[in-house]
């Protein structure tokens, strides 16, 4: 159904005068009550028709004779369903009784427990009902308090993540459901035990307006998408069935006695989970069918969302799915202690109701008044529904979920969803709904695996020549990075490592294990992993010994170390080496491929200063400092008066996180870099703390004595700002690449 656009007013903005004394207050406008009225009876009228038909349905067969009680069960649940959504819905025009999925289901239960006692002794089948009227009201309030549950838990949205697939395989299977249970009402024996004699034995009037009516309704409806037209349509078959009635002057009592009317309501018929025999219900068989509650519980969730999704998209009117849960689990419960069946909030009805004008709840109070009031004050008119007109009424919303499912899905699904569709619905046909429940949460579980597996793990992929550590290097050691960057492989990991990305985790692996002289995998963002996991760890490791790489593993928590130990793999007796996080990982890693090309250097050697008198000039403006490992070199929020090349050792700008223990290491500097210059150049504070990893030798320049070189040298202080302009040019081209690599 198209989404009608609400329309939207724009109001320019002032500003109101304040009330006066004389200034009269704006009287509410009064909403009219007729258009509820209209639209209540006529929701009754399609109401007592759906709910005769979904009777019908679920009391055929060996139960046929006592189907004006199940008329009852569903005009209880019709009732209870009504008023508690007129008080809980979030719709204020909601509708809802017993529906088409459930009732389905309950059918096949209904029969499948007529069945075990009517083949049994004689001495049992007087419990025959009573199990029948305890399974339909146990089964209403069951599902209610489940509903409810989950309302309040607010678990509505986790019923959503049902694959679309799935959803489309359980409602075509429920189309094949009602085309069967519509064709017992019709024939009265399933599709695979009919017999052209039973087929000679149905009426050709019932043959005429169940086809007719089922084709009329499937027609209209995709001709139409106006509120009227099932409603039109149920009437004229009634009125039409009426007038071939008496043009071929047959009786009521005659078409009743040929089952093609309903039996008369009776209110001693009433019946309550109170009035039942206890000793005569076979309760094993209500817990051997127990796994149908199960199956039905699913497919009333998946309804009632699909159903207020479909609202909220057809009227504009937002769904609250937690609140329609709760309203219908106390709705099911009311309606199951009252002799109810299991009801849903229904799509069409209730868009009906809305398109006929219903202005308020009230709507849905008179419709609930109407149907129980013409059960109980005019029990002869609810017999003057025909049997075919019902059935054709449930054929057609069999028909309709097979079209939407097998036949408009084929454009708008892709192929292995759509057979994913036709797989639930054969499966369904032929082992039954609870089968077919159980394969489609298997085949959502595959899917979700298979899809989940295509994704990989490896967030990023990179070398030494691509990535490399935040230690600030030489431009000779950066060049030595780039030309021989292939002797570092490394992954970055992200997300859930379990059987189905492990397998192809390896094989990235794989593919480059043996092509350098270390791997490095850093775990940071992995959130879990599982057993599969450790084991293709294992076979990474042995690998990796087999091929002479060393292994560098970087962030793995206490989380996943204890996982690893859990699953028999102790990481400390392993030849790899751990780091806390992948720049330190890097950095360890690079030094051992740098081994060597690091050494102390000259301050002419740093900045590249040939004339040894100019040299010494140089020298002569910088102070040599020492520091011991865990010295500081400078400190946070200390005035930024001077800058530092290093000559030899290490520091390192690290950051404490809030609230942890965990340094987090920002940059680190090396030989022949420079440190402080952005606050030396900008005379800002210094913002952060830069500590000696290792005993350091740097030379220090002031700023008075950037001042002295400026004006007695300006050659040199030109080059000194050069060789400043040149480390700044390095570092942005080497963060871009890193950049780069990372999108």
């Amino acid at each position: 159904m198209p989404t009608e656009p609400t329309p939207v007013t724009t109001v320019p903005f002032t500003t109101a005068p304040p009330y006066s004394s004389r200034t009269p207050l704006p009287v509410p406008e009064k909403t009219p009550f007729s258009p509820n009225v209209v639209a209540g009876a006529l929701c009754a009228l399609v109401t007592l028709a759906y709910a005769s038909s979904f009777a019908t349905l679920i009391f055929g067969g060996a139960l046929a004779p006592s189907v004006n009680l199940g008329v009852w069960t569903a005009i209880m649940g019709s009732f209870a369903t009504l008023l508690t959504l007129s008080f809980l819905s979030s719709f204020r025009f909601a509708i809802g009784g017993p529906d088409s999925n459930p009732s389905a289901i309950l059918a096949i239960s209904v029969a499948s427990i007529a069945k075990d006692i009517l083949q049994g002794p004689a001495t049992n089948q007087a419990g025959l009902l009573p199990t029948i009227f305890v399974f339909l009201f146990g089964s209403a309030v069951l599902c209610g308090l489940l509903l409810y549950l989950f309302g309040r838990l607010r678990w509505g949205r986790y019923v959503r993540y049902i694959p679309h697939p799935v959803v489309g395989g359980f409602l075509a299977g429920t189309g094949y459901l009602l085309v069967a249970g519509g064709w017992k009402m019709l024939v009265g024996k399933n599709f695979t035990h009919t017999t052209p004699a039973d087929l000679e034995a149905v009426p050709a009037l019932a043959w005429f307006f169940a086809l007719g009516i089922g084709l009329a309704l499937t027609i209209a409806t995709r001709a139409s998408k106006h509120f009227l037209v099932i409603p039109a349509v149920l009437a004229a078959g009634v009125l039409g069935f009426h007038i071939v009635l008496l043009a071929t002057g047959r009786s009521h009592e005659e078409a009743r006695a040929a089952s093609l009317l309903l039996p008369p309501l009776n209110a001693g018929d009433w019946q309550t989970p109170f009035s039942q025999p206890l000793g005569e219900i076979r309760w094993d068989l209500l817990l051997t069918h127990g796994k149908d509650f199960a199956a039905m519980t699913l497919v009333v969730l998946v309804t009632i969302l699909l159903n207020a999704t479909s609202l909220d998209l057809a009227t504009g009117r937002e769904a609250d799915f937690d609140r329609e849960l709760k309203a219908l689990g106390v709705a099911n419960i009311l309606g199951g202690l009252a002799g109810g069946l299991v009801s849903v909030n229904s799509f069409n009805r209730s868009l009906l109701n809305h398109r006929a004008g219903a202005n308020s709840p009230w709507a849905a109070r008179i419709c609930a008044g109407l149907v129980l009031g013409a059960a109980v004050f005019t029990p002869g008119a609810v017999s003057l529904l025909p049997r075919p007109v019902l059935t054709g009424l449930v054929l057609y919303l069999g028909v309709s979920l097979l079209v939407n499912w097998l036949w408009d899905a084929r454009h708008e699904l892709p192929v292995s969803d759509y057979l994913t569709v036709v797989a639930i619905l054969f499966i369904v046909g032929t082992f039954g709904i609870v089968t077919g429940v159980i394969t489609g949460v298997v085949i959502a579980s595959l899917n979700f695996v298979v899809t989940f597996s295509r994704q990989s793990v490896v967030k990023q992929r990179f070398t030494a020549g691509t990535r490399r550590s935040n230690v600030e290097r030489t431009p000779a050691e950066l060049t030595w990075l780039a030309e021989h960057g292939g002797r570092l492989h490394g992954f970055v990991l992200q997300g859930h490592i379990f059987f189905g990305t492990a397998s192809s985790l390896l094989e990235e692996i794989r593919a480059v294990l043996g092509q350098g002289e270390a791997l490095l995998i850093d775990f940071w963002l992995v959130c879990t992993i599982d057993a599969s996991s450790v084991v293709v760890l294992r076979k990474l490791l042995r690998l990796a010994g087999e091929r002479n790489t060393q292994l560098v593993f970087t962030g793995i928590n206490e989380k996943l170390r204890a996982r690893f130990s859990a699953c028999g793999l102790s990481l400390e007796k392993t030849h790899a080496r751990f780091f806390a996080d992948l720049d330190r990982g890097l950095e360890w890693t690079e030094s051992q491929l740098l081994t060597g090309a690091q050494r102390e250097i000259t301050l002419s050697e740093a900045l590249g200063l040939a004339n040894s008198a100019d040299a010494d000039v140089l020298h002569s403006n910088f102070n040599l400092i020492e520091l011991p490992a865990g010295r500081p070199l400078f400190k946070r929020n200390e005035s930024s008066d001077a800058l530092y090349v290093l000559l030899s050792g290490q520091v390192s700008v690290n950051l404490q996180l809030t609230g942890s223990n965990y340094t987090k290491r920002l940059r680190s500097y090396g030989p022949g870099t420079i440190v402080g210059e952005m606050g030396f150049y900008s005379r800002a504070p210094r913002s952060a703390d830069v500590v000696a990893d290792m005993p350091t030798r740097a030379a220090r320049l002031d700023l008075e004595q950037l001042k002295s070189l400026e004006l007695h040298r300006p050659d040199l202080a030109a080059q000194l700002h050069r060789f400043v302009i040149n480390t700044l040019a390095a570092r942005l081209r080497t963060a871009n690449q890193e950049l780069s690599q990372m999108l």
